[in-house]
C-alpha cells in the first residue's frame, strides 16, 4: 500500500510529508518504498532548520514523529509565519503511520487562541484514496 501510494503521489509531483510516528517498521517501509535516508528528519533537525531560516528542502521528507509532533515544533511567538511554513509542508499530501497502518490525507493548520495564547491546530483533514 505504501509503495503504491508514494508512487502515485511522486508521479503527480506532489510534495509529500511522511510521518513515521517513531516506528522503526515504518522507517524501513518508507526506505524500501524509495525514501531517501538523507531526507529523514528528527525533531532536532526540524528545530535546526527553523532556526537557520529554513533552507529549501526536498519535495519528499520523512519526519521521525507524528504529524501533531511536527506541527508542535513550529514557534508560537510568530504564529502567522509558523502557519505559513507548516501549510507549505502540508500543501501536497501527508502519509502517516498510525496504529500499524498507513494513512494518506491532505490537511492544513489554522491559528487558534485560548487563555494560554495562540497555537496551531490541524484542520480540514481529508483522506486521499487511490
Amino acid at each position: 500500500m505504501l509503495q503504491n501510494t508514494l508512487d502515485i503521489l511522486r508521479k503527480e509531483g506532489k510534495e509529500i510529508l511522511v510521518c513515521l510516528s517513531g516506528s522503526e517498521e515504518a522507517q524501513k517501509a518508507w526506505l524500501a518504498a524509495g525514501g531517501e535516508a538523507g531526507h529523514m528528519l528528527s525533531a532536532r533537525q526540524v528545530e535546526s532548520w527553523l532556526m537557520t531560516g529554513g533552507a529549501t528542502l526536498p519535495k519528499e521528507i520523512a519526519f521521525s514523529g507524528t504529524l501533531e509532533e511536527f506541527v508542535s515544533l513550529f514557534p508560537k511567538t510568530n504564529a502567522e509565519d509558523s502557519k505559513r511554513k507548516v501549510n507549505g509542508f502540508l500543501s501536497g499530501a501527508v502519509v502517516e503511520y498510525k496504529d500499524g497502518n498507513w494513512e494518506c490525507f491532505t490537511c492544513n493548520v489554522v491559528i487558534m487562541g485560548c487563555c494560554m495564547g495562540e497555537y496551531l491546530s490541524i484542520v480540514n483533514k481529508k483522506e486521499i484514496c487511490f
